[in-house]
């Protein structure tokens, strides 16, 4: 992982011709419109244009033409604004009639790490190498492009004001940041690639840590909080901590106190998660090779239930959560023990439960369950990735159990798109699926699911009186952590509500994730292919055990997997 360079910007101005010799840092910030802009994904360009923008500024007009008249095939301009609020920032630029990206720098982070001093300095940086090419005033900008030589052109825009520095305390201040947002994955034997289990080792990874959070790749699963619903447990840092965070690594992260707090925090060595589950089950064992690409697996688990019941939760342990991307459990009734349509990924069973990488468990809310009558049994469709090392998993499930039956039903949904080609190349490939709510309901939770090519996904509620409001966006996705996002407060969608599920791919050479750029991809079960899966959580009003358990008496054997 490429340590972050810190953006200290360094001008000399010993001659006419301005002088600029400064690595930039990487970054990431939505744009007023929600959009994901990141730095360095712009390394196929020539030239990045920043400009210093602030609302209402007699600077920002005045330049406006002239810094429209920059953008070219293979320069790009966008705008960095410090000091409005978004929805201030989007009026802005109504009433400025420009298109141009402002992006959302709420915080000033980026705008202190570039150095900017005031409204209307313009940076041209070269995106390939991460340098800066000039800093001052637009029309330098102009000149620059233009591979002319620069005299110093300072910037005459208002000052940025930025909130004064205040000492940060190790022990106080980060300890808790760290305790609360990332240590529960790095530690020993944790999923994070490395352990925050000391001082040293945390100031040896600081400058990483500056990167990744000023890219917003961690903590992961981050959303515009701006536009969705408030998600439980939503990932970030808060604007406190991420400004306490940022200034002590630019301190040098320094220690204070006689002694570490990180090396005296403990985790549990509980398997489960979610706590002592009523039925473990272990998956039979299953063998990875080094290399090659391994075919979905449906893997029956006896389940010897004397009984029908309600599951209150399920929770997924991997044997090698190195090579188990995602697991999903249906349920095959004793009539029936198959599952139909797996050749299309998404099989007719009921889904009880499942896994992928952050999405450890699930618990159902407000005293509602799934049932699993008597003599089912479950199908797991497993999907193993090589690692390189030839390896042995051995997952296990744990189903927690109500007493009695709960008061309501749980039910999962999707809104999907399975016919599509994404064209070699293609850097913004938009795709749509809807998913029909035919009774009252409740929404619970939305996990959108893609491969590599995944580039964002949101959900929108159209409702029945011709209203509309957007439920979630993910405008940064990253395959390698299928969050299911859980409303803090249900949703109500009225029966005949649509669902719409919006989201792109990017099957360009600047998606690094991206297997091969020069081949056109289509649905199919390997990441080699794509999927666009916008999943649900469901409870439908009305939809009561009592309820289920007569329709499952009246389903013939052949329906009577459930929807």
């Amino acid at each position: 992982m490429k340590l972050f360079k810190f953006a200290l910007v360094l001008m000399v101005f010993a001659t006419p011709t301005a002088v600029f010799a400064s690595s930039v840092g990487d970054f990431a910030l939505l744009d007023s419109q929600g959009k994901f802009h990141q730095l360095s994904y712009y390394s196929d360009q020539r030239a990045v244009v920043l400009y210093v923008h602030r609302n209402d500024s007699a600077q920002v007009k005045a330049d406006l033409g002239e810094l429209s008249a920059l953008a070219a095939d293979d320069v790009v301009v966008l705008m960095l604004n410090p000091d409005n609020g978004r929805d201030a920032i989007t009026a802005d630029a109504s009433a400025l009639g420009t298109d141009i990206p402002i992006l959302f720098d709420e915080g000033k982070f980026v705008a202190q790490a570039l150095g900017v001093a005031r409204v209307g300095e313009t940076l041209v940086i070269d995106p390939t190498t991460m340098t800066l090419k000039y800093q001052g005033a637009v029309a330098g900008a102009a000149q620059v492009l233009a591979g002319q030589e620069v005299a110093a052109q300072e910037a005459t825009g208002p000052l940025i004001s930025f909130a004064e520095s205040h000492p940060v305390s190790y022990s106080s201040d980060i300890v808790p940041i760290l305790e609360k947002n990332c240590v529960s994955c790095h530690h020993e034997g944790g999923i994070g690639p490395w352990a925050m289990n000391s001082h040293t080792m945390v100031r040896g990874f600081s400058p990483m840590m500056k990167e990744v959070v000023l890219t917003r790749r961690m903590p992961p699963g981050q959303i515009d909080t701006h536009v969705s619903k408030p998600i439980l447990n939503t990932a970030g840092l808060s604007l406190t901590e991420k400004s306490k965070l940022l200034a002590w690594i630019d301190a040098g992260a320094p220690m204070d106190g006689d002694s570490d707090p990180l090396t005296e925090l403990t985790f549990s060595n509980a398997r489960f998660s979610m706590g002592e589950p009523d039925l473990v089950y272990t998956v039979p064992a299953q063998s990875i090779p080094a290399t090659g690409i391994i075919d979905y697996r449906y893997v029956p688990v006896e389940l010897n239930l004397d009984r029908d019941v309600w599951v209150s939760a399920m929770e997924f342990v991997p044997g090698d959560q190195e090579v188990l991307h995602h697991v999903i459990a249906y349920v095959s009734s004793p009539a029936d023990k198959s599952v139909r349509g797996r050749e299309t990924g998404a099989a007719q069973g009921e889904s009880v439960g499942g896994f992928a990488p952050g999405r450890p468990g699930e618990r159902f809310r407000d005293n509602s369950g799934r049932l699993i009558k008597k003599g089912s049994n479950l199908l797991l469709q497993m999907h193993y990735t090589t690692s390189g090392r030839e390896t042995v998993d051995e997952t296990q499930i744990g189903i927690f159990l109500h007493d009695k039956p709960p008061a309501y039903v749980m039910r999962g949904g999707v809104a999907g798109q399975r016919r599509f080609l994404v064209p070699p190349g293609a850097k913004e490939h938009e795709l749509q699926g809807e998913e029909l709510i035919e009774g009252d309901a409740y929404l619970y939770a939305m996990m959108p699911h893609m491969h590599y090519r995944g580039k964002r996904m949101s959900y929108t509620a159209l409702y029945p009186d011709g209203t509309s409001e957007l439920l979630l966006s993910v405008p940064k996705y990253d395959f390698n952590w299928q969050f299911s996002y859980e409303l803090a407060e249900p949703v109500f969608l009225p029966a005949g509500t649509r669902l719409l599920a919006d989201g792109a791919m990017d099957n360009s050479a600047q998606n690094p994730s991206n297997p091969d750029p020069t081949k056109p991809v289509h649905f199919g079960l390997q990441t080699k292919h794509e999927m666009f899966f916008g999943f649900t959580t469901i409870r439908y009003v009305g939809d009561t055990p009592d309820k289920l358990v007569a329709e499952k008496a009246k389903a013939s054997p052949q329906d009577s997997a459930g929807r």
